[in-house]
């Protein structure tokens, strides 16, 4: 709102010492009047105030999104990442091809998935379309600046003939539920097991009311959020392997045949021993993180900070974008992308080094999907690297075309401008385990989730099955 005052931390310690450590205080969010209050009747997760509600919903996801759960879906992420390699291994050689849909489909299958019930054979079904069209049109809804109602939340007294926002913002709610309670609906009519049965389980075992569009938009705007921001990360690791290199493919290459071999795919069992995989995967979620500017904190109570004063009602951003770039945190060469910064090369332990990663959010407000969202990374870009050179893609003339590695889409995520990429087999064997393992189209997903639900339930103690 016009008026108040807003803080920008830009280095990690200040983000750590007021977002984490003084959560209770700097936990909630500014009113965001057009995007959250109209548009979504204030349901978005994301934006919702630090109160109870929210504190009901962080419950209903860490019972399906916590670190003892994301293990349950490993085998999942396994059979989704073996039909990648089959997908490029057809469609990515020769002079390349944009891979973004491939990566998409990948990440959008597990996701669906888990959540509905269902996979996805390409990234062109119409419910992953209306996703993309709902997704843009919140992005503009939710620009600064753009609606006078958020400078001066007054206005939305006005009647609706002098206040046409509000027929935008109802539009949108109402194609966004469509869609959403849509896939709640499919979900809890699929016989399989999925997080819709399982979230629905426990408001029941828990007596809670909530309305199917509250439950609908927690999972929808959680699938979301996975989506996008998953598949841009694994877009920006391909963006690396094209512009900056730097010889860390080559090093995964070696480590992967020495750990792994060139008979058989990396799985997670190896991952104890690829330590330099998960420095990768770190090392992308630095080099570009998903939002680089953070969704902005919100703090009622006035104090200070390192001499510096807080105003009570004050914005607080954490700029991701410059805390990653924090030389004395990540050393000089904060620009390039180099994974064996996260490796403590000190006591030559090989293992991480326990430095900062900005882009899943900082204390009460950290991404509850984190531990998924990591352990996809890491099968995707393990196996990636173990069956493919990645090379740029080459024009009609046989030239490499060049790619702009600051260039970016709009947004809550940043992604990648579309471009090309070269995924060549690393030799005959690849290009055989491939084609001999990795056609996963005909997988009875549904027995698969049906035991993800029964592990789900030996963890936790409760089956959480329903059907509304």
């Amino acid at each position: 709102m016009l008026g108040q005052s807003v803080i920008i931390l830009s280095i990690t310690k200040a983000a750590h010492d007021l977002l984490a450590k003084k959560g209770s205080i700097f936990s909630d969010r500014p009113r965001f009047v057009m995007a959250s209050e109209l548009a979504l009747k204030g349901m978005h997760m994301l934006l919702r105030p630090y109160d109870a509600r929210f504190k009901l919903h962080q419950r209903m996801e860490s019972q399906v999104l916590n670190e003892r759960a994301a293990v349950v879906y490993l085998p999942f992420q396994e059979l989704e990442s073996r039909q990648l390699l089959l997908d490029l291994l057809k469609n990515a050689g020769g002079s390349g091809t944009d891979c973004h849909e491939y990566l998409e489909r990948t990440t959008a299958s597990i996701i669906y998935a888990l959540f509905y019930g269902y996979r996805l054979k390409s990234a062109s079904e119409p419910v992953l379309l209306a996703a993309h069209a709902v997704n843009h049109e919140f992005d503009q809804l939710a620009q600064v600046g753009k609606y006078l109602v958020d400078s001066f939340p007054v206005l939305n007294n006005l009647p609706s003939f002098l206040a046409p926002w509000k027929a935008e913002a109802e539009d949108h709610w109402q194609r966004n539920c469509a869609l959403h309670v849509g896939n709640l609906q499919r979900g809890l009519r699929d016989r399989a097991w999925n997080f819709c049965k399982q979230m629905g389980g426990y408001l029941d075992t828990q007596a809670i009311e909530m309305s199917p569009e509250e439950l609908a938009l927690d999972i929808g705007i959680m699938a979301d959020a996975a989506l996008d921001a998953s598949t841009g990360t694994l877009y920006w690791f391909l963006v690396a392997c094209v512009t900056d290199d730097g010889g860390f493919m080559a090093e995964a290459q070696f480590c992967l045949d020495k750990v792994v071999g060139r008979d058989r795919l990396p799985t997670f069992e190896d991952r104890p021993r690829l330590p330099y995989i998960d420095a990768i995967v770190e090392e992308v979620l630095r080099w570009r993180p998903a939002g680089a500017a953070g969704v902005p904190h919100f703090t009622k109570v006035g104090g200070t900070y390192e001499g510096y004063r807080i105003p009570a009602n004050s914005v607080v951003i954490a700029n991701h974008w410059a805390i990653t770039r924090e030389e004395a945190v990540f050393g000089p060469d904060v620009e390039s992308f180099r994974p064996s910064r996260w490796l403590d090369s000190i006591n030559n332990s090989g293992q991480l080094r326990d430095l900062p990663t900005v882009g899943f959010g900082y204390g009460r407000r950290v991404c509850p999907g984190r531990h998924v969202a990591r352990n996809s990374l890491w099968i995707v870009i393990a196996r990636l690297l173990w069956a493919f050179n990645i090379t740029p893609g080459l024009s009609k003339r046989g030239e490499r075309i060049e790619v702009d590695s600051t260039a970016t889409t709009d947004g809550l995520v940043t992604k990648p401008l579309r471009f090309k990429a070269t995924l060549e087999p690393r030799g005959e064997w690849s290009r055989k385990i491939i084609l001999s393992g990795c056609d996963t189209q005909g997988v009875a997903h549904a027995e698969m989730l049906d035991r993800i639900g029964e592990n789900l339930a030996a963890k936790s103690g409760a089956t959480g099955q329903h059907s509304r």
